[in-house]
């Protein structure tokens, strides 16, 4: 008994002395020679920080790859760039292209192009970022760009992105697995009569693929939308859905897998055209069954200009996810920011916050950001002042989002509301019974309906309101205990999601 007290006490004074970590703040830029330097993926290591992203040498004649290493305080450890003369290295332009390996090193995707033909790369790296081993990967004579990688449960790698004939102009999603030495095992292309890309992969319970990317028509604006493709342990298309607004464009689909075993999906809906190559848009995250359909959306924040989403990542039953947008309308004074987003496990907002550099006369983009030890986060992109150079731009946060404490100048905040954007209110939520739903969205004589899933996604029940009905009164007595979800259609679109308990 006195032992099982010992060890508890101990545990107890570990978990204490891990959660009371002073956090640690640092918003820095980091450029060795006088040309440009982006870092694209970040990941957390014992002792720091380790990445790659896109630079230039001046001893070498091309754009090359860039690895770097700080520590946990933002001091640079390890600056290395990586390619060879007349070959132009590409990183994936968002995050997740680099990732941990089951055995404690390093795998990256990226493509490159020499002599006029572009293809794929995957190498493996060990702590000091030294190549353990490097593949390259050619398909039957087509351009192949890989932007993504992830692990699989047979220690092999799955890789997403595009593929193109060499001479033509039209690209396809790419699926690309290898074995745990990053040999080639299969690859296969999706696509239809229009453009179409990949952005990344994941497994998913089946043994299959989920794979997140985007759809458009050249030369017609406003048509590009969030697109996702389920496949077989082969590779072998199952279905294609896709998401977001028809009439204006929308941003790539970024995958994850939800608890119940259904999907989940981050991207950015497209709300309003300001020009025909710009609109106003909100993060935009889905719940989608295993067949694609939806179960729930929710649209969060105010409308941002030319706002995009990089990378979506769950750690510890919470999302991070974060991009760039544009904080003005103004025609003559633009600058972008990134953004970083936490999300609970149901995917409902915690907090935004845009971040900055130094001042508004900087361009500011995140590309991709993780959570640290510290119960912070930690961001990096690109930023420059005006007409300069775009330097490698790294933001460690604390567990709010601050880049100092309190949230000082360098950092704009805004909190957002629970019932930012609502149309519904329901009560009493959690219900033993019945509960009461107000509906305060304009209504135009389209049919409303009323649907509930589980929180597996099942469709448990469907309600008809009447016509020029405000409110209606639910009965959920006979549902099991549990979390639920209502949702409100209206002329056949899903106008919002309201999560509820019955207990």
């Amino acid at each position: 008994m006195i032992e099982k007290l010992i060890i508890t006490f101990l545990a107890l004074i570990g978990y204490c002395i891990a959660t009371s970590q002073e956090p640690i703040y640092f918003n820095n830029i980091y450029q060795n020679q006088d040309n440009y330097a982006v870092g694209l993926t970040i990941l957390e290591t014992d002792d720091g920080y380790v990445g790659y992203g896109g630079t230039e040498d001046q001893n070498n004649i091309g754009q090359m790859l860039l690895l770097y290493k700080i520590n946990k305080q933002g001091e640079e450890l390890i600056w290395k760039p990586f390619g060879e003369n007349y070959h132009s290295y590409y990183p994936g332009n968002f995050g997740g292209a680099m990732i941990k390996t089951d055995d404690g090193n390093f795998a990256l995707s990226y493509h490159a192009q020499h002599n006029g033909i572009g293809y794929s790369s995957f190498m493996k790296l060990d702590h000091n970022l030294d190549t353990i081993w490097k593949r390259d990967y050619t398909t039957d004579n087509l351009w192949t760009l890989t932007m993504n990688c992830n692990t699989t449960q047979d220690n092999g790698y799955i890789l997403s992105g595009s593929v193109k004939p060499a001479e033509g102009e039209k690209w396809d999603v790419l699926l690309l697995k290898t074995d745990s030495e990053g040999s080639m095992q299969w690859y296969n292309s999706y696509g239809t009569e229009t453009q179409e890309q990949g952005s990344n992969a994941i497994e998913t319970s089946d043994g299959g693929y989920l794979i997140g990317g985007f759809i458009y028509t050249p030369n017609i604006d406003h048509s590009l939308d969030a697109l996702v493709i389920k496949t077989d342990s082969l590779g072998n298309e199952e279905w294609t859905q896709y998401y977001g607004n028809p009439d204006v464009d929308d941003d790539m689909a970024l995958v994850a897998l939800a608890d119940d075993g259904n999907y989940l999906v981050a991207t950015v809906y497209g709300d309003q055209i300001i020009s025909s190559t710009v609109r106003n848009g909100r993060p935009y995250f889905l719940k989608i069954d295993q067949e694609g359909t939806l179960v729930w959306e929710n649209k969060i924040g105010p409308l941002r200009r030319s706002l995009y989403i990089k990378n979506f990542r769950k750690k510890n039953n919470e999302f991070i996810a974060t991009g760039f947008s544009n904080e003005t309308d103004s025609t003559t004074f633009q600058y972008y920011s990134g953004w970083m987003m936490k999300l609970d496990n149901n995917l409902d907002s915690v907090w935004y916050r845009d971040y900055i550099h130094e001042d508004e006369n900087w361009e500011n983009f995140f590309y991709d950001a993780n959570i640290s030890s510290d119960n912070g986060y930690i961001a990096i992109g690109q930023a420059r002042p005006d007409m300069d150079n775009n330097k490698l731009w790294i933001v460690k946060v604390d567990s709010m989002g601050c880049d100092t404490p309190g949230c000082a100048t360098g950092v704009q905040v805004f909190e957002l509301p629970k019932n930012n954007y609502k149309t519904l209110k329901l009560w009493p939520n959690p219900t033993s019974g019945k509960f009461e739903v107000l509906i305060s969205h304009i209504r135009d004589g389209g049919e409303d309906i009323f649907r509930i899933y589980s929180l597996q996604g099942e469709n448990v029940d469907e309600i008809k309101v009447p016509e020029n009905s405000e409110n209606l009164h639910i009965d959920v007595s006979h549902f099991n205990d549990g979390v639920y979800y209502l949702q409100y259609i209206h002329s056949d679109k899903i106008v919002e999601t309201v999560k509820f308990i019955k207990n």
